[in-house]
């Protein structure tokens, strides 16, 4: 049943690209930090499980970025109906101000924002705006392009999960527990 939703979000992911990845794209604007390891974060703001992981592993990759431990980049996994246009909205959040801490907390509201259940465009922007959040518009489909090849490349089936590449060597940890012990293991 999984398996089958999604395939059927990465369609509807899909339905949003046409292009493929730009030099812009492969630059990856979600990614922060300098470090030799690679960590992928897949979430999705809809999903109860990732807005628990979220709080407990941000001072862990706060510091492993700030150390230039890793490189992180956040992919949102497109699970949920509606996960596409918050995506789209941390993207245009990005591109007006790219900023790790400032990604950190326009994460934490995205994650209330879908608790809330917010689902349209107008009051979307309206909730950032109120919170002094301001977007800048774009073509997000050569971004999209490159995160639907690292969900397909990572076989990703659920959220939270977090991909960790080192000296050629690639681990998949899912579930908060899992990713905090992961992350945790690679303090200096």
């Amino acid at each position: 049943m999984l398996s089958t939703i999604f395939i059927g979000s990465i369609f509807i992911y899909s339905a949003c690209v046409a292009a493929p990845p730009d030099q812009q794209a492969t630059g990856l604007m979600t990614s922060f930090g300098t470090g030799k390891i690679k960590v992928r974060l897949y979430s999705d703001y809809f999903c109860g499980p990732c807005r628990a992981t979220e709080p407990r592993i941000e001072p862990i990759i706060k510091r492993l970025v700030q150390d230039n431990t890793i490189n992180l980049t956040f992919i949102d996994a497109p699970f949920h109906k509606y996960s596409s246009l918050y995506a789209r909205h941390f993207l245009f959040i990005l591109k007006e101000k790219k900023d790790f801490i400032h990604a950190l907390s326009v994460r934490a509201l995205l994650f209330d924002m879908a608790k809330e259940n917010l689902t349209e465009t107008e009051k979307i922007e309206e909730y950032l705006k109120n919170k002094g959040v301001k977007i800048k518009p774009f073509d997000v489909k050569p971004l999209f392009s490159v995160f639907e090849g690292y969900l397909r490349e990572d076989n990703i089936d659920s959220t939270p999960t977090c991909v960790i590449e080192h000296n050629g060597k690639k681990e998949i940890f899912k579930g908060g527990d899992n990713i905090l012990k992961s992350l945790e293991g690679l303090k200096l």
